[in-house]
C-alpha cells in the first residue's frame, strides 16, 4: 500500500506545483481582452440619447448628465480593470446602470414633451415615475460601488 501511495502522492505534488507556476494571463485573453471586454461593451451600449430642449437650463442639465455619464463609465471600468470590483459585482453594476440610463432617457424625453405640452397631467406623472426609477437605480449602482 505504501509503495502505491508514494508514486500517486509524488505525481499529485508534481502537477499541483507545475500548475501554479503558470500564473500569467494567456496571450489569447490579452489579445481579445476576454476578462473585461464583455462588461465594458455592455456598459458602453447604454447611452444618453439626444433630446432637444427649448429651455437653456434643461439643456445645461442634460449636457451635465452626458458628461457625468461618460466619466462614471470610465471610472467604473478603471476600477474593474484594477480588480477593485469583482466580476459578480460588476455584472450587477452594469445591469443597474443600464436601467438607470434607460429611465434617464425616458425622463429627458418626457421633459422635452413637457416643454411642448405643459398642461398634460400624464406627462407630469411619467416624469415623476421615471425620475424616481432613475434615482433608485443610481442609488443601487452607488451602493454597489461603495460596498466593494
Amino acid at each position: 500500500m505504501k509503495k502505491l501511495l508514494l508514486p500517486i502522492l509524488s505525481i499529485f505534488i508534481f502537477f499541483s506545483i507545475a500548475n501554479t507556476s503558470v500564473a500569467k494571463e494567456w496571450y489569447i485573453e490579452q489579445l481579445l481582452d476576454l476578462n473585461y471586454w464583455v462588461e465594458e461593451y455592455e456598459l458602453r451600449l447604454s447611452k444618453i440619447e439626444y433630446v432637444y430642449f427649448y429651455n437653456e437650463n434643461t439643456n445645461q442639465m442634460y449636457d451635465g448628465y452626458k458628461i457625468a455619464d461618460q466619466l462614471l463609465k470610465d471610472e467604473m471600468m478603471n476600477m474593474y480593470r484594477n480588480w477593485e470590483i469583482d466580476y459578480y459585482t460588476m455584472n450587477w453594476i452594469v445591469e443597474n446602470y443600464n436601467l438607470f440610463i434607460y429611465h434617464t432617457n425616458k425622463l429627458f424625453s418626457y421633459v422635452s414633451v413637457k416643454e411642448i405640452r405643459s398642461d398634460s397631467k400624464e406627462v407630469d406623472s411619467a416624469i415623476l415615475k421615471n425620475y424616481e426609477l432613475s434615482r433608485s437605480y443610481y442609488k443601487r449602482v452607488k451602493h454597489l460601488l461603495l460596498s466593494k
